[in-house]
């Protein structure tokens, strides 16, 4: 129980559905989030269920009062129109997916892979890694403080030293192997230190290649095949098989509607992504990403929904969002002046990192009723002479300040421009008509004006009385040409928060004990992260983290 209560689970055990409800219904379990519901009358498994949960919810599929309808599991599937026989079977063709499935066959493990979708699929572009030959122990003991210190000192300081260690081998697998298949990467090599230590990393980047980081997917995963794997695409999971308290199985559905039995001997290795496109998961465990676009249709959080019916628990909330996607090109996080659709100043522009730019977004996002995504967006108003202080700012917030991405570096020439502030805002206006922003109104060329004004002002009395900004970032936007860059990121990239698990990827229930069988990687996972937004100071880790998550379970489980 002490173990619990350090990490901020003391509730789980300790309250009843009844008394829960009594608190509020809704309200009590967003409070109390799944990691509390799954000791309180959550779906959880008993002895010899398909799937089930407590209190008879798994045979008839009743709905759990008051609480969404993810929690509720299915009646158990018990009648199959075919039974397939494995060691290892992994849901999900994705990075980690494709990760498990290598490592477990390496192993000796017959290994079936099971995708809802009818290829390999995976987004993003480059994978991150420590590079070890580099980087001595105390400076990997600095990242792993580096990524709890971003993740708002909540993340598993075990589970990111697990990425940090074998992140190497991992990523140097999925480069060799997708070169096998004519994809090459291009590789980004880069250092950051933290608390005095250098940390130097490395990443696999797929910019360049048409279709990105899935192209690489696509070809590992025919490799893969071929050496022996077995994958069923279009074969959705429908939910896991639980006998005796463990996981045994996995239950799909195929093309004509049958319900396929896939046994795993070893265990079953859940990698199927986020939630991120589902919108009841994203409203109870990511409230603020509410109104941003969602950028895939196919993540709907199944994987976690199954593994909690199986008994399960979840990261408690708020779970980490990844909201970004500003261009290389126009990607200029730097504090200069920032003006709102309305064109005026809005904010302290030293938060100018786009991972994090949606928090401040919000109220004009509200304006628009939570309709238009791109509310979210806003104007980054550039001084002729920015190149005179930008490496001075680095050097003195290397972790706040951005103006590349991997090896591409801001292009100014794609910035709005004009020789006047009337001619910039006319062509500010022309830029948003030509993106569908859907502003509230155009920019008033006289209020651009005396926002402008206004902080020229404040730059001259070295002090920001508005916003309290640091006086060595408060630069005039003094005489032409004038730059505008578009800001703002407007959809929901990937959440990070998933099912609570130990350092070998094994799901833990309420009372943090390993549910025999049952295996989550990626952003299945959780634990990992644990801040609001995504830190983007290390590139490339989310994928490095997924590819490694995934190459470490395949050949733990495969050992078994």
């Amino acid at each position: 129980m002490a173990y619990l209560k350090e990490r901020g689970f003391s509730m789980a055990t300790s309250l009843s559905r009844r008394n829960m409800l009594k608190l509020g219904g809704l309200a009590a379990l967003g409070t109390l989030g799944a990691s509390a519901l799954a000791g309180c009358g959550a779906p959880q498994t008993t002895s010899g269920s398909a799937a089930g949960g407590s209190d008879g919810n798994a045979a008839g599929g009743e709905p759990i009062q008051g609480s969404p309808s993810f929690f509720t599991p299915p009646a158990p599937v018990t009648d199959f129109a075919d039974t397939k026989e494995y060691d290892v079977v992994v849901v999900g063709a994705g990075e980690s997916g494709l990760s498990a499935v290598h490592t477990a066959l390496e192993a000796g493990a017959s290994v079936a892979c099971v995708q809802s979708q009818p290829t390999a699929e995976t987004t993003g572009n480059m994978a991150a890694c420590i590079d070890l030959s580099k980087t001595d122990e105390a400076a990997i003991q600095a990242c792993a403080s580096f990524i709890n210190y971003k993740s708002d000192f909540r993340s598993d300081r075990a589970l990111v030293n697990v990425w940090a260690r074998n992140s190497q081998e991992a990523i140097g697998w999925w480069e060799q192997e997708a070169l096998t298949g004519g994809v090459e990467s291009k590789p980004w090599d880069s250092m950051i230190t933290y608390n005095g230590y250098d940390i130097y990393l490395h990443a696999n980047t797929y910019f360049h290649v048409e279709g990105n980081h899935k192209a690489a997917a696509l070809v590992i995963a025919d490799n893969l095949e071929k050496q022996g794997a077995e994958f069923f695409y279009e074969t959705p999971m429908e939910q896991l098989q639980v006998e005796d308290g463990a996981v045994t199985g996995v239950i799909c559905t195929d093309a004509d509607g049958n319900h396929l039995l896939f046994k795993a001997s070893k265990g079953v290795i859940v990698a199927c992504g986020d939630y991120s496109s589902n919108r009841e998961m994203l409203d109870y465990y990511a409230p603020d990403t509410k109104g941003f676009g969602i950028s895939t249709e196919f993540r709907n959080g199944l994987g976690m929904q199954a593994g909690m019916w199986a008994g399960a628990i979840m990261q408690p909330t708020n779970h980490t969002k990844m909201i970004h996607g500003e261009p290389a090109p126009t990607r200029f996080e730097v504090p200069t002046l920032f003006l709102n659709q309305h064109g005026e100043r809005f904010t302290d522009e030293t938060n100018c990192r786009m991972g994090y730019s949606n928090n401040f977004v919000r109220p004009y996002m509200a304006e628009q009723e939570f309709n238009n995504q791109f509310a979210s967006k806003f104007w980054s108003i550039v001084p002729a002479d920015w190149e005179n202080y930008i490496d001075e700012w680095k050097q003195a917030a290397p972790f706040d300040i951005s103006i590349h991405n991997a090896y591409r570096y801001v292009d100014p020439e794609n910035w709005v421009q004009g020789e006047t502030i009337a001619e910039l805002v006319e062509n500010m206006n022309a830029y948003e008509e030509k993106e569908l922003w859907d502003a509230p109104e155009p920019l008033d060329a006289s209020v651009v004006e005396a926002s402008i004004n206004r902080y020229n002002e404040l730059c001259a009395k070295g002090a920001d009385e508005d916003f309290g900004k640091s006086a060595k970032y408060m630069v005039p936007i003094n005489g032409g040409p004038y730059y505008a860059v578009p800001r703002g990121s407007n959809r929901v990239s990937a959440i990070l928060g998933g099912l609570v698990v130990d350092t070998n990827h094994q799901c833990l229930n309420a009372e943090f004990k390993p549910i025999p069988g049952l295996f989550a990687v990626g952003n299945c996972a959780g634990g990992f992260y644990g801040g609001v937004d995504y830190p983007m100071d290390i590139e490339g880790l989310s994928i490095g983290r997924a590819i490694t998550s995934g190459y470490v379970t395949g050949k733990y489980v495969a050992s078994l």
